[in-house]
């Protein structure tokens, strides 16, 4: 008896000892109160008396990217911060299929019976139908409610408190409870909060609807004793934005005053109640009408907690730049304020840089990325006009050179020779561009044509009588720039015209896909150039290609998947052809379990990095969801040059080129054949990085845009030969008349 009351007496002390071990464990560890003021920008929030009290001496700021899954809103940007990645809403009769509420006795049975699951305060009856669309038909196949989820299983809670409901032009209340994607858990469910009793009528505000600020207050104070994860959503910022076209500025002004010194109040609130380790985030979910219509499209994020002193900017794995992040990174961020973390989520945890200038340098950032955001269709679309328009003009006097007459030919041509080599310098000219550190779209435009003018002259002085040469030095120096670009940061990638965009996410760091099938071409021309002229040794040319190619796959410079795969190819056949070595089946197998093995290199190396970039977080997906994960990419990759194939401008590039090609290959004859008998080396070039382009066009989601700008030192020098024999043959006839 004795033994077995001790027995009971042990056990009861092993629970309560666990028991008061979680107990204390979880008081380790802070709240989060995440605070949503969508449709609202950094300047605005900056108007606010709290935030820029908070923000002059201590917190740290960023802009946040807000891309979702087939489409950019307001729901899609909080979904994705609550699941594994970017993420869709399914649609029900033209409208978003949310339907957040707390439910009655007979809505909890409905939710019992579809989902299996017993409900929650918060419940969404359209659930399944919006976690089916995104297993089904999103791009990114993500989970939603993953941050729920993870903090449900560890016996956190997570909290909901108000809307951004309306009245649309009937009267009808249209609801909009979009916070709760994130919060929500894997079946829609949240363990407490009110979104139901939290506004008021007041004629004075957007639709006659106003947040219930003393409510709002009370809830939060009531939650956050109750709760771990609250989350905010202020409501009146989005309501204010969707009203703002049926006021005039007075009325839109005195509403926006209104509606900050409401904020203003209910944040003195919350910076008064929470403790050392709790953390505070202030969010724009998504930007203004106005500001997306301007292309403004990053969200400002504030995130502070006392026991994180100083001030400064965020940053993440995902974006490495400074003061920009992912909206999947909100997610992956607030499971780590509770020690926690879901290797299915592809967000990164933020980090904090100090910065004591962290508004200016945002202010100044996010206006060369929104010029270059503004300017970047046109110039680039003239560029890529111009180029064409070039090629095919030139292409076309080639043919009728014997119709033109001999009084004009000899100024026609060199006229299209010169415009034609302006194609081989404009990536340079973008390269360099940067440089100057320009934000207004007028002087980022006239720095780049006065750099495009300036690399012309000097290249055109150096190699006045020998164009060869002279296309050959700006091939050189632009893989040159390239590379060292890669080994510094590619602050001149990030901030170059004819590359990648922040605010679209495709990429934030590294060599991009423009830029991809540049250093294809204007290397393996540029070392093609030296070797025929025999400025340069065999045995140099392989080793620069190997530094080439570590700079742009190696994840912490280039990070270029594409690059590696397509680069490794080209570069080892321009070698193979180098050293003469003829290219059967046999060598062509080598050269693909040679790339294979280059690329599985540099993928251990980003997972041992323990930052991955985007090749490790594909082996990881790999990993996880298991091959399936391979076809996933190959289908979202050919969906996308289908795509570019549709819309890109670069298309008509690759048009230009294979009508070119095609036309020179068969008329006028020799023309091919004399290139590859008087430049042998050049010729052998041509070919690598015809693979290259092939490669790259089925590797790479953007292949069309790589393929094209690669196909750039192909096409440029072949037609500048083209027309050199032109005026070569004319001038022999000129001397044969004049005899």
């Amino acid at each position: 008896m004795f033994k077995k009351f001790m027995s009971i007496l042990a056990s009861l002390f092993i629970i309560f000892s666990s028991t008061f071990a979680n107990v204390s464990a979880e008081q380790t560890k802070g709240k989060v109160i995440f605070i949503n003021m969508s449709r609202t920008n950094l300047e605005n929030m900056m108007s606010i008396k709290e935030i820029k009290m908070l923000l002059e001496k201590e917190g740290y700021v960023g802009l946040m990217n807000i891309k979702g899954d087939q489409g950019n809103d307001d729901a899609r940007s909080l979904a994705t911060m609550g699941a594994t990645g970017r993420s869709t809403i399914a649609k029900f009769d033209d409208k978003d299929a949310v339907d957040f509420i707390e439910p009655n006795k007979v809505q909890k049975k409905e939710y019992e019976t579809s989902t299996g699951k017993k409900a929650k305060k918060i419940v969404n009856m359209e659930s399944n139908r919006t976690l089916n669309e995104n297993i089904e038909k999103g791009e990114f196949e993500s989970t939603l409610g993953v941050v729920g989820q993870v903090l449900s299983e560890n016996g956190y809670k997570t909290s909901v408190i108000g809307n951004s409901d309306y009245n649309d032009y009937n009267g009808n209340l249209v609801k909009n409870r979009n916070i709760a994607f994130a919060a929500m858990d894997n079946f829609g469910r949240i363990d407490d909060g009110n979104i139901e009793n939290i506004n008021i009528k007041d004629t004075s505000m957007p639709f006659g609807i106003s947040t219930d600020y003393k409510k709002l207050k009370e809830d939060t104070k009531r939650l956050y004793k109750n709760t771990d994860a609250i989350y905010v959503d202020l409501g009146d910022t989005y309501r204010l934005d969707e009203y703002k076209m049926n006021l005039n500025k007075n009325t839109y002004e005195k509403m926006k005053f209104r509606t900050y010194s409401r904020i203003n109040s209910y944040l003195k609130e919350v910076f008064s109640m929470i403790n050392e380790k709790d953390t505070v985030y202030i969010v724009s979910a998504f930007p203004s009408n106005l500001d997306y219509s301007n292309k403004k499209r990053f969200s400002p994020i504030i995130k502070y907690s006392k026991s994180e002193k100083g001030k400064g900017l965020l940053t993440s794995p995902t974006t490495r730049r400074d003061g920009i992040v992912a909206n999947m990174d909100i997610g992956v961020d607030i499971l780590n304020n509770f020690g926690l973390s879901n290797e299915m989520m592809l967000g990164r945890t933020m980090s904090n840089i100090k910065k004591e200038n962290n508004i200016e340098f945002l202010e100044k950032e996010y206006e060369k990325i929104n010029s270059i955001a503004l300017i970047r269709a046109g110039v680039v679309n003239t560029f890529v006009g111009v180029v064409s328009a070039s090629w095919v003009a030139g292409l076309v006097a080639v043919l009728i050179s014997k119709r033109i007459p001999k009084k004009y030919k000899g100024k026609i041509f060199n006229i299209l020779k010169e415009l034609i080599k302006f194609g081989i310098i404009m990536p340079l000219s973008f390269m360099i561009a940067p440089i100057f550190n320009f934000s207004g779209q007028i002087s980022m435009s006239i720095c780049v044509i006065a750099v495009t003018l300036l690399i012309y002259i000097v290249s055109k002085t150096l190699f006045k009588e020998d164009d060869l040469k002279q296309m050959g030095f700006i091939a050189l120096v632009t893989i040159l720039l390239i590379a060292v670009d890669a080994v510094f940061g590619t602050y001149l990638m990030k901030n170059n015209i004819m590359s990648y965009d922040a605010m679209v996410g495709a990429r934030y760091y590294g060599i991009g896909n423009e830029y991809e099938g540049v250093t294809i071409g204007s290397a393996v021309f540029a070392f093609a150039v030296l070797l025929y002229y025999k400025k340069i040794p065999k045995l140099l040319s392989a080793v620069a290609f190997v530094i080439i190619l570590i700079t742009s796959a190696y994840p912490s410079m280039g990070a270029n998947v594409g690059g590696a795969i397509s680069e490794s190819a080209a570069y080892m056949l321009f070698i193979l052809l180098m050293y003469n070595i003829k290219v059967d089946w046999k060598k062509a197998l080598g050269i693909i379990v040679a790339v294979a093995c280059v690329v599985i290199a540099f993928a251990f190396m980003d997972i041992s990095s323990g930052s991955p970039s985007h090749l490790g977080l594909f082996v990881q997906q790999i990993m996880l969801n298991g091959p399936g994960e391979v076809i996933l990419m190959f289908t979202r990759k050919i969906q996308m040059n289908v795509k570019l194939a549709q819309t890109s401008v670069w298309v008509n590039i690759l048009i230009a080129g294979i009508v070119i090609i095609a036309s020179l290959i068969f008329k006028p004859n020799k023309h091919f054949r004399f290139i590859a008998e008087k430049y042998p080396i050049v010729f052998k070039g041509f070919i690598a990085s015809m693979i290259g382009c092939i490669i790259t066009l089925l590797v790479n989601d953007s292949g069309i845009v790589a393929a094209s700008t690669a196909s750039i030192y192909i096409l440029i020098p072949v037609m500048v030969i083209s027309i050199n024999m032109v005026l070569k043959d004319s001038d022999k006839e000129k001397i044969d008349a004049d005899r």
